[in-house]
């Protein structure tokens, strides 16, 4: 999951240090890390997200993300897919673009 600043900031201020739940790739852009398979955020055995209220912009847009011809596409695995309307799939895939533009504008500057 690529991470803005402001979300950086928003799990920081929260006393997430930066090490532990996020790494940068090759590209500059921030990640979230996986442990054992999964968000470093999710608690394994309630399925829950430990930051829920301050989770990452693109946690709150999934299950839309973009298909390689940058189409707007819901990922099956994810359960709650199936109950997203259409207009919600508008509305979550026109965040992603503009939190993506955020992203790759903000690695370019570092």
């Amino acid at each position: 999951m690529e991470l803005s600043s402001k979300d950086l900031q928003r799990l920081e201020r929260a006393s997430h240090p930066r090490s532990e739940f996020a790494e940068r790739g090759d590209d500059g852009i921030w990640r979230l890390r996986n442990a054992e398979g999964h968000c470093v955020f999710l608690e394994p055995k309630s399925k829950a997200c430990m930051v829920y209220s301050l989770r990452p912009l693109g946690c709150y847009i999934y299950p839309v993300n973009l298909g390689p011809d940058d189409t707007l596409i819901v990922d099956v695995i994810c359960p709650a897919g199936e109950s997203l309307t259409a207009e919600e799939k508008k509305k979550k895939g026109a965040s992603l673009r503009r939190h993506l533009r955020e992203i790759d504008a903000q690695a370019k500057q570092k």
